[in-house]
């Protein structure tokens, strides 16, 4: 077979790279859909809750042949700001693995969730703070609790950063602050007319009714004693807050007992789990506040239960998670089922990595089996077998997620070969020649190093930067997260604009000439108009092929914290406007990137290079943070919402290169670097501001 088969230069060739890449995108993503439901033993659907006229969505896991005869416990799984729910499959695909039920859930103005005019917290129209509301965690719940196969005894929130706040806000609206003491001493106080000193309301309730209450007031007691059993039971039963320092949820509050006003912890039994380097989850075992809400003197232990005793204001830790069980020990078992237990849990890694991470992972999925008491060995199917801890499946999942979006970033490549050969876009392609001269050694590697440095320096600044509060509320209301992809392509302009016109004079002086004109940014308006419907076309190629993996396999194009997912209609405007931002800083970079293609190589050994010098600096940062990280215990770069860096500057580099390599011009490789950029950045990361229905939101209802 010819090399001319496989050429994005001829018709034949663009067909054929086509059909390969369709083939494994399609391929990659059902292997992914078979680790995502364990071979087919779980079952996934997505599902939308309309309680508040707001449509809620998530993916429900369950496993498969459960009927309305199980009594299975539920997790509600909580993202945390500026990602969605599907960078938490690895918390619900292993969960669901071994044999939990799993509601995994945006929330509200994330994803395809909508904002509703008043929330659990009253958060909407009129006031939202995406800080202090518990964005529709609380409506994943009560949904649950519809479910006939979900034991309402056993539920459960994982919510990780923002995440752990909306699971604390939750539990605090759901189980308040009485202990179940408490609550039988206020009905006799409340219901019964009976008076207690501030001795007795430290005693059994039981007791105390024994002994005050006549015969009739007794079985009035007993049956409000069931009633409130079956609503004290009911509520949340624990909560594990991955990432976060129970905020919300962890400080104890002054309420009434019989007329006595008591301090009190949230009646949640609350796991904390983080990592050594994660700010004040790793500080939080020496921390003065936590230790007062734990009512203890020392350090905590970490990974050791702690059982709170609220009436005499003391704590001591019953053992560790790894040496004793519920399922045996009857002391956890009593303190898990009076709400009263906390532990901590910590791995040797940074926030961001927490939902990346096998060993915190473990860490959920221990937790929950352990307040629950429960694994696969308790389902209907006695022959079926518990899952151990080590049997942690979902990087590969993630592994195949990230093939089939290389694919598709590949995809673009022969689609546009092919379209640009069409009479109407022929314009988009450069008249002039591209700069070919074979510059010398040194000069070839001078250019790779300044490549390297630049994304060094820029990645570094955005990552010591706070949110600058740019006013852009109302024509950009996303998550303030959104500002350092545009500085860093800003830093990357400059360095490249200087980089251009030193080179520029150093030819001109050698060579006699420029070569800025193989760049072919003189393309004439109406082609480069021509060339951004290009790019649209080529995004809607890109979306119709994420469209047909959610279909058949319910997966979407991600690795970490870069993804491509599915977006409601109107949140193509902010793309768009996401892309006119940064849309002239990738000229730049293109035209820097590609000013001239260097020494006489192959060009795959070209695109190679070219992909790891623009990249090096990134990836250096990283690997150097990370060494210094748990060397010392202090980082020299804050990465917590930027590892998605590691992963799409090498695509953008690869686009601009290839777009250029095909159509002559920087255009086409900026516009669609601009688009694909945007849809990453309004698809996962969500709204900071609340963003009322409308009739085209309603219209087209997607």
């Amino acid at each position: 077979m010819e090399k001319t088969d496989f050429s994005l230069s001829t018709v034949k060739g663009c067909k054929r790279w086509i059909a390969i890449l369709l083939c494994a995108l399609l391929l990659s993503s059902f292997i992914a859909a078979a680790i995502s439901s364990n071979f087919g033993s779980i079952k996934i659907e997505t599902i939308r809750i309309d309680s508040r006229g707001a449509e809620l969505v998530g993916d429900l896991y369950y496993p498969a042949g459960t009927s309305d005869e199980d009594k299975i416990p539920a997790i509600v799984v909580a993202h945390g700001a500026g990602v969605t729910k599907n960078n938490y499959r690895s918390f619900s695909e292993e969960l669901a693995k071994r044999g939990f039920v799993v509601l995994s859930v945006n929330g509200y103005g994330t994803g395809l969730s909508e904002f509703p005019k008043h929330d659990e917290n009253d958060m909407g129209e009129g006031k939202y703070d995406t800080w202090t509301t518990p964005s529709g965690i609380l409506d994943a719940v009560n949904f649950v609790r519809t479910l006939n196969f979900v034991d309402q005894d056993r539920i459960g929130i994982c919510g990780h950063s923002q995440g752990s706040r909306r699971a604390g806000y939750s539990a605090v609206i759901d189980d308040g602050y009485y202990s179940f003491n408490d609550i039988m001493l206020n009905v006799m106080y409340d219901e019964l007319g009976l008076t207690f000193t501030e001795d007795e309301i430290k005693e059994n309730a039981d007791d105390l009714a024994a002994a005050k209450l006549s015969e009739e007031e007794l079985k009035y007691y007993e049956l409000r004693k069931q009633q409130c059993k079956e609503i004290y039971d009911g509520t949340i039963k624990a909560v594990a807050l991955v990432g976060g320092t129970a905020t919300n949820c962890g400080p104890s509050q002054t309420v009434s007992v019989a007329g006595h006003d008591v301090v009190r912890n949230t009646r949640v039994n609350i796991a904390i789990i983080g990592g050594n380097y994660d700010g004040g989850v790793g500080a939080f075992p020496t921390a003065p506040d936590g230790k007062g809400y734990w009512h203890i003197d020392e350090d905590m232990q970490v990974r050791a239960w702690y059982v709170i005793d609220d009436v005499e204001g003391t704590s001591k830790a019953i053992g560790t998670i790894d040496n004793i069980s519920s399922v045996s020990d009857s002391n956890l078992q009593a303190a898990l089922n009076d709400r009263s237990t906390r532990i901590i849990m910590l791995n040797p890694e940074t926030h961001s990595k927490n939902f990346f991470s096998i060993k915190t992972a473990q860490n959920v999925v221990k937790y929950f089996e352990q307040v629950f008491g429960y694994n696969n060995g308790e389902l209907t199917d006695p022959a079926t077998k518990p899952v151990p801890l080590n049997k942690i499946s979902f990087y590969w999942r993630e592994i195949f997620n990230c093939i089939a979006m290389l694919c598709m970033v590949g995809l673009l490549m022969p689609v546009a070969g092919l379209i640009i050969k069409t009479k109407f876009f022929a314009g988009c392609e450069g008249k002039n020649e591209i700069n070919e001269t074979e510059y010398s050694t040194k000069r070839f590697w001078i250019a790779q190093i300044i490549a390297a440095v630049g994304s060094f320096i820029a990645i570094y600044y955005i990552n010591t930067l706070f949110a600058p509060g740019l006013p852009f509320l109302y024509f950009w209301p996303l998550f303030q997260s959104w500002y350092l992809t545009p500085i860093f392509l800003i830093i990357l302009s400059v360095i490249g604009i200087i980089e251009l016109v030193v080179f520029n004079v150093i030819d001109k002086k050698k060579y006699g000439k420029s070569f800025i004109s193989g760049l072919n940014i003189k393309l004439g308006f109406v082609n480069v108009l021509k060339t951004i419907l290009l790019s649209f076309i080529l995004i809607f190629v890109a979306y119709l092929s994420l469209t047909l993996i959610l279909y058949l396999f319910n997966q979407d194009y991600r690795i970490w914290m870069m993804a491509f997912e599915e977006m409601k209609v109107e949140h193509w405007r902010y793309v768009w406007r996401f892309a006119i931002i940064v849309f002239p800083f990738y000229v730049i970079t293109g035209c820097a990137l590609n000013y001239a293609n260097g020494k006489k190589i192959p060009k795959w050994l070209d695109m190679v290079i070219t992909i790891v010098f623009n990249s090096l600096g990134v990836w250096v940062l990283a690997t150097i943070t990370t060494i210094v990280l748990h060397a010392t215990g202090n980082s020299i770069s804050n990465w917590t919402s930027s590892y998605g860096f590691i992963f799409f500057v090498p695509v953008t580099v690869f686009v601009s290169r290839k777009m250029y390599q095909i159509t002559k011009s920087v255009w086409l490789g900026a516009a669609v670097n601009s688009l694909l950029i945007g849809w990453m950045m309004v698809c996962t990361i969500g709204f900071n501001a609340y963003i009322p229905q409308n009739w085209f939101t309603n219209f087209f209802n997607i």
